[in-house]
């Protein structure tokens, strides 16, 4: 018996295992009381083959196929693209027929939830902010949103002074009818989020957008607003003097407003993976996957960017299944029609491959553990706030790199975004608060700085599921009552409106 390098074989039916550590050519691990020499280097996190794999055989993970071998494959081999077709979309083509053969009441389409109220315990209230329309908040910022390209200087120049949240624009002026549309919501769901206490809106004051459109929709919402124009005030000093001016008053109403007792359960949250490597699917994106299933079980709500679709394995109804099916076939066709092969031809992206993953299959079932067991009860359009408790979709067919999603997400009025990240982002929001996960130690002690919460101890066995996933839960619920995140204190505050059209049921 030598020193093994430590592996992970995820299920016995899997014909590769995880390299936990790196090995070199000649070095062995122990998987499922086997030894397993590498017959090349391994690095960490990269896959190897358990048994030899004939050309034209599954590449079998988690118990599934995610890709098909290009050449013979040795046991000890690495295995990934060099030697693996991902076949991603054939396999997608095939498993949305087999959907849209089924009867529409072929598939349980009940929710079940994974624990009681009663077991888990929780506190019944966090302390947050009362907003006159209902709502209530984590936090209580002053925005500054940008109405067009040409105020995104003054309107960043404001917020640094001030310590406060910007939010810009890369058009607002000559934009057709339907990208309009998205960029006034973005305006809009800016100020009038739960999170926002009052807005400066700053425009240059020829624009496309109506400042005072803007301004009357979030007055609706009983939030304070001041409108000031570059060209009205005369000026980009006095448009910035003037700027600052407006967002110190409202900052001052904001601090003598307190915290006062709000619902846990009223908290709108989410899980979303950015960055995956081949710890994301092991750690991180259960532990955020546990937590979204103990939100639902104390009636919480929860809001899933949708936009590459789903299955109605997924689906709280047959309609909503159909739904999710045709938002993913949409997207598909676009990703074909734009680049000849589709989304497997520009995902997994560099960075996912060199974390260790091969295949859109491969990733996809990592980062689907984000969501828990939950079921998608309808679609709601990128903008449109969540109905009320429970799990929500949203369409936002352009795609979700996590600038888009972060948004797309605060659009809804989603309180906090549990963002996982196995290779590190320091990605943050204007108005969403965002909670950074990884279970890369190398990314949780290298970028401390931009990670909140380490699932090392998950990966390693050191904690189960259900403990690692309750710790999350423990940190949520202090962020919520105010403890700061990783991005808030480094200033990170993106805002990148969606423009992409979204599937709205023609081709």
């Amino acid at each position: 018996m030598g020193n093994y390098k430590k592996s992970m074989l995820i299920e016995g039916a899997d014909n590769v295992a995880v390299a936990v550590e790196p090995m070199k050519a000649g070095e062995c691990t122990l998987l499922a009381g086997e030894e397993l020499a590498a017959n090349e280097f391994i690095k960490e996190g990269h896959k190897i083959a358990r048994v030899d794999i004939e050309k034209g055989a599954e590449i079998i993970k988690y118990g599934v196929h995610i890709g098909v071998a290009t050449q013979p494959i040795k046991r000890g081999d690495w295995v990934h693209e060099h030697n693996v077709y991902d076949d991603f979309e054939e396999l997608n083509r095939e498993k949305r027929a087999y959907y849209r053969s089924m009867a529409p009441d072929a598939l349980d389409y009940s929710i079940k939830y994974k624990y009681t109220k009663e077991e888990l315990g929780l506190p019944e209230t966090i302390m947050g902010y009362k907003r006159a329309d209902g709502t209530f908040g984590i936090r209580n910022h002053v925005v500054v949103i940008s109405l067009v390209q040409c105020s995104n200087n003054a309107a960043q120049r404001i917020a640094t002074a001030c310590n406060v949240p910007a939010t810009f624009v890369d058009a607002a002026c000559g934009e057709f009818p339907d990208r309009f549309a998205r960029t006034r919501r973005g305006f809009i769901t800016a100020g009038t989020h739960p999170n926002t206490f009052g807005a400066v809106l700053l425009s240059l004051g020829c624009q496309q957008t109506d400042p005072e459109d803007v301004a009357a929709e979030i007055r609706k919402a009983g939030r304070p607003v001041v409108n000031i124009s570059i060209q009205a005030d005369g000026g980009v000093n006095k448009a910035i003097e003037d700027g600052i001016a407006a967002v110190e008053e409202l900052k001052g109403r904001a601090e003598a407003q307190k915290r006062e007792p709000c619902p846990l359960s009223g908290l709108i949250i989410s899980g979303y993976n950015g960055g995956s490597d081949w710890t994301s699917g092991l750690s991180a994106n259960p532990a955020v996957g546990e937590v979204i299933d103990m939100h639902t079980s104390i009636g919480g709500t929860i809001v899933h960017v949708s936009g590459r679709g789903g299955y109605p394995t997924d689906a709280a109804s047959y309609e909503v299944g159909m739904r999710l099916m045709d938002i993913g076939d949409f997207f598909n066709e676009d990703c074909t029609r734009r680049g000849g092969k589709g989304l497997s031809q520009v995902n997994p992206t560099p960075g996912n491959k060199a974390g260790g993953l091969t295949t859109m299959t491969e990733k996809n079932l990592g980062s689907f553990k984000t969501a828990g067991h939950g079921r998608i009860r309808a679609i709601l359009d990128c903008g449109d706030r969540v109905p009320g408790p429970g799990e929500w979709g949203i369409n936002q067919a352009q795609g979700a790199n996590d600038a888009y999603a972060t948004t797309t997400l605060a659009m809804s009025g989603c309180h906090i975004c549990l963002f996982t990240t196995g290779r590190g982002n320091p990605i943050g929001n204007a108005c969403m608060t965002t909670i950074k996960i990884t279970g890369n130690p190398r990314t949780a002690e290298a970028l401390a700085d931009m990670i909140d919460y380490s699932a090392k101890p998950m990966l390693y066995g050191e904690l189960k599921l259900q403990e690692s996933g309750r710790e999350l839960y423990e940190l949520l619920i202090r962020v919520a009552n105010g403890e700061p995140t990783k991005a808030e204190l480094m200033g990170d505050y993106s805002w990148t409106t969606p423009h992409g059209t979204s599937y709205n049921g023609d081709y």
